[in-house]
């Protein structure tokens, strides 16, 4: 039995057992994970099946102290208390943090207790403000064995501007799971669907949709969140959000086209609504942002837009929207490199090595 109370199947567990540390949802989102419509495997609880690994995570609104440290949490953007339950863990051969906010309160506590136990650590944004400054300030790479990455542009960050050594540095694109999103027998509806809200651009997106009669949905909780200016309103625009996963496979299902707006960032922001659709099977239309380029083959399992370009972008659209032949081309091509390559079942197996080669 884990520190969360889930049971893991620990048949490679030795004495010194190797830890999964991950961060759970501290508040349930309304929707999700029902038992009823329980969602795709999670990446984590797949890892530690594989691994045989203790797996250490909580539901924080369980944990009356969790209210006190939570704004301290928020402010530094870092996740102390769980980085406290993975230290508590006695002698373990080997630890994989699965999110950077909590291995870097982790590694410092180690390093400060001395402590030499293998940490593996899957980054997704090492270019943040407050991470990138706690590796400048307090040489985190030091206490770090390997580092995974999600895009090449992560890699590249960490080793020239955070000095880990190369050899320590892995790419290992993200995953889907491609057992849960897969193609359907339905006929595709007239309606243009984009899901997501990190660094997603809905501005640039509504602007290409107005005038042209396309019908959109956008899943995302807060679309308009960190913009100034907020349509209210839009012709043609329907948003949703926190719905069960049942729904959002239908809606891709059914969905013409799929299409990714993006800011141009510096790591795979979009990744999960991207590998959602190429394995459904879709015709998916992304903005080329720097993160997300490992990802897509522009012309064989999707077509790539400049970001912040409404004209470009309401062109390729209005363009695919009539060419059925490409369509069909390209989602069956997206559902082929999810198969050959992009799903959970290889991201585990390549995640597995690393931290069996650091537990040694």
């Amino acid at each position: 039995m884990s520190q969360n109370g889930t049971a893991l199947n620990a048949s490679s567990l030795t004495s010194q057992p190797l830890v999964l540390v991950n961060l759970l949802t501290w508040k349930k989102r309304p929707g999700y994970d029902s038992p009823q419509d329980p969602g795709p495997r999670k990446d984590y609880l797949e890892l530690a099946r594989r691994l045989g690994a203790e797996l250490v995570g909580y539901q924080a609104a369980d944990e009356g102290w969790y209210r006190w440290l939570y704004p301290l949490e928020k402010r530094l953007k870092l996740d102390l208390s769980l980085a406290m339950k993975a230290a508590a863990v006695k002698h373990p051969r080997a630890i994989l943090s699965t999110n950077e906010k909590v291995a870097i309160p982790l590694a410092l506590w180690m390093s400060l207790r001395r402590r030499d136990t293998p940490h593996v650590v899957i980054a997704h944004k090492l270019s943040s403000g407050v991470k990138a400054r706690a590796f400048s300030l307090w040489q985190v790479e030091k206490h770090i064995a390997h580092l995974i990455v999600l895009c090449q542009t992560q890699a590249d960050y960490a080793v020239r501007h955070l000095g880990f050594p190369a050899e320590r540095v892995h790419f290992i694109r993200d995953k889907v799971d491609h057992l849960f999103y897969r193609p359907e027998p339905v006929e595709a509806e007239d309606y243009l669907l984009a899901v997501g809200r990190e660094n997603r651009d809905y501005e640039t997106l509504v602007q290409a949709v107005s005038g042209t009669g396309l019908r959109l949905v956008v899943v995302a909780s807060s679309p308009w969140s960190t913009s100034r200016s907020r349509p209210v309103q839009a012709e043609d625009v329907t948003f949703l959000s926190h719905i069960p996963y049942s729904q959002l496979k239908s809606l891709y299902a059914r969905a013409r086209l799929v299409v990714t707006p993006l800011h141009p960032v510096d790591y795979a922001a979009g990744v999960n609504g991207v590998l959602e659709a190429m394995s459904m099977g879709r015709p998916l239309i992304v903005s080329r942002s720097p993160g997300i380029v490992d990802y897509v083959q522009d012309g064989e399992t999707g077509l790539f837009v400049e970001p912040s370009n409404p004209e470009a972008l309401r062109d390729t659209m209005l363009s695919l929207w009539h060419d059925r032949p490409l369509q069909q081309r390209l989602g069956a091509n997206a559902r082929q490199a999810v198969e050959e390559g992009l799903n959970l079942d290889r991201y585990v197996e390549e995640v597995a090595r690393v931290v069996e080669q650091a537990a040694g």
